[in-house]
């Protein structure tokens, strides 16, 4: 390296450095957004209750909807319905 180098090298470090403090700084982070605070339900809905009640020996299923008789599901539905579609069938008591 020669002399005259050096002082060409240290000012072109110089010039680097007073460069990069003269940006700009980066603009400010938006501000979070508002936490917006939602009071509990006292009086919820009430829960959509569905009972399912198979009978394995004949493969019956019985559907219930908040607690009254929808139909069953016997295996014998038409093959388009996916899922099946309860219908009413009239109960054997034994």
């Amino acid at each position: 390296m020669r002399t005259t180098s050096a002082p060409l090298i240290i000012s072109l470090l110089l010039s680097l450095a007073i460069a990069s403090c003269a940006t700009a700084p980066p603009p400010p982070a938006p501000a979070p957004a508002p936490i917006v605070y939602m009071p509990h339900d006292p009086n919820p809905p009430p829960p959509d209750e569905w009972n399912l009640l198979p009978d394995p020996t004949t493969g019956q299923v019985d559907v219930y909807h908040q607690g009254g008789y929808i139909g069953s599901v016997t295996g014998n539905e038409p093959a388009d319905q996916d899922p099946p579609i309860p219908h009413p069938v009239p109960h054997q008591d034994n």
